[in-house]
């Protein structure tokens, strides 16, 4: 089968814009399965063009990450391992990444339900099991993510596969340069903020985000991008948010997610459709109760809800809070009163709609930066 053209220009945007891979690097590539051959080769041709050293990695991360559906194994893993041997991973994880500097994550998932019906318990396990070495990769800094699409992308989203390529590809090849200038100036109002204020449907929340930067996301860790976000001060988050938009977690669907915060602790939780996931992974620690991100969606080159977080948390006019841990990143992070957990869910809300607004308050005196889906600075 002849390679789609537009593998080679998505590695070029992934080894040159996202990743700057020189002489002497050691890149991963690690990928779901062998379905996106075309773009791993490409990535590593590119690598090894540069002078950087090469490792591939089929399925080993992305199967204890839940980002592989390939053969079922993930399942059978789970399935036949004691809780002892999930909680206690093969130490090759954590080489893998003390080893490389560059990370390519290429995630493929041809079955969205593979572990619907694993016992809760074991699939907890595995999230906590992973922080140690998944940790490290996050704090390192130089990795990109992208979900690459699939048959079951394509069901998800209600597309055919063609229709599915040919958006993935319109939304990742794009001006990150233009993108990075309407980021920078919602970025620089965030910057000065001591309070973000969110209202629209069911939601009314108050962030103190006071002394916390802001970062602009363009291409350099999730392909498609376009975001901006910040970390919230732990304890100073007050109000109620709700979640209209589906979100996708161990093989159930979450809609409705209603969450309340006092002190910034989630202390009533609700949901329409898939309460007991919700209930599960905020109970995981106790920092999955608390904000580790709030996050501004500005690539309006993606407009339809695609259920898959990655899409969905880039879509111009929404926002996304991510329960549990925060980065640790001057820009976008806590350097220090992080939050720590071994989650990082990304639930996005649909702020297009009539009444919804954000609000920055930065001493005493407040200012509406967005309404009903449009940025108005």
């Amino acid at each position: 089968m002849q390679m789609d053209p537009r593998n080679k220009k998505l590695a070029k945007v992934l080894i040159e814009h996202s990743l700057k891979v020189k002489k002497g690097d050691k890149v991963v590539i690690s990928t779901s399965d062998l379905s996106t051959g075309d773009l791993m080769n490409e990535c590593m041709k590119l690598s090894l063009q540069k002078g950087a050293q090469v490792y591939i990695d089929v399925m080993g991360w992305n199967l204890f990450l839940d980002r592989t559906s390939a053969c079922d194994t993930a399942r059978e893993y789970l399935e036949n391992a004691s809780i002892s041997q999930i909680k206690n991973p093969p130490e090759i994880y954590k080489n893998i990444v003390d080893w490389g500097n560059k990370f390519v994550r290429i995630t493929t998932i041809e079955n969205y339900s593979h572990l619907h019906g694993v016992r809760k318990d074991k699939l907890n396990a595995r999230k906590a099991a992973r922080r140690e070495w998944f940790d490290i990769l996050v704090d390192k800094k130089d990795w990109v993510l992208t979900y690459y699409p699939t048959n079951a992308m394509a069901q998800m989203a209600g597309l055919s596969t063609k229709e599915l390529h040919d958006f993935y590809f319109k939304s990742v090849l794009i001006d990150y340069t233009k993108m990075k200038e309407q980021e920078d100036r919602i970025k620089n109002a965030l910057d000065k903020a001591d309070k973000v204020h969110i209202v629209g449907e069911k939601t009314d929340l108050w962030i103190n985000k006071k002394g916390r930067l802001a970062c602009s996301c363009c291409g350099l860790r999730n392909i498609p991008d376009g975001e901006v976000f910040i970390a919230p001060i732990k304890n100073e988050v007050e109000g109620e948010v709700y979640f209209d938009l589906p979100n996708f977690m161990d093989g159930v669907d979450v809609v409705g997610a209603h969450i309340k915060f006092e002190k910034g602790k989630a202390v009533e939780i609700s949901a329409e459709q898939g309460f007991d996931v919700l209930e599960s992974n905020l109970n995981i620690d106790k920092g999955a109760r608390y904000i580790g991100e709030l996050g501004l969606g500005v690539n309006y080159g993606v407009k339809d809800i695609m259920r898959s977080t990655i899409f969905d948390e880039k879509i111009g006019g929404t926002i996304h809070i991510a329960m549990g841990k925060s980065y640790k990143d001057l820009e976008g992070g806590a350097p220090e009163g992080a939050n720590d957990s071994a989650i990082h869910w990304d639930i996005v809300k649909d702020m297009r709609k009539k009444g919804s607004y954000i609000e920055i308050e930065t001493n005493g005196r407040t200012k509406r930066i967005f309404q009903e889906g449009k940025y108005l600075i």
